[in-house]
């Protein structure tokens, strides 16, 4: 699957802060990867920057911690397969 048309699993915007979550399938297993953007408008346009300022730092520091407990989370809970193979 490419890029464009990955969808995140979760996204967290707080102040023109934006981190999403991606959850990436690999064989036999799942993993995730964070983007992290600052979105800003410029006239009527709005665009995005991997570029943060001063003030973006504290946000993007509690936006991060949201989405690192919400992979834990994930990779925590078992998956329908597994939950189907167990015995009961």
């Amino acid at each position: 699957m490419s890029a464009s048309t990955n969808k995140p699993v979760k996204v967290y915007r707080l102040r023109g802060v934006k981190v999403s979550v991606f959850e990436n399938h690999a064989q036999e297993s799942v993993f995730h990867k964070v983007a992290l953007q600052k979105i800003y408008r410029e006239g009527e346009e709005w665009k995005t920057s991997t570029s943060l300022g001063r003030d973006d730092l504290p946000i993007a520091r509690l936006l991060l911690g949201h989405a690192w407990e919400y992979i834990l989370t994930q990779e925590a809970s078992p998956s329908r397969e597994e939950t189907e193979q167990q015995p009961n």
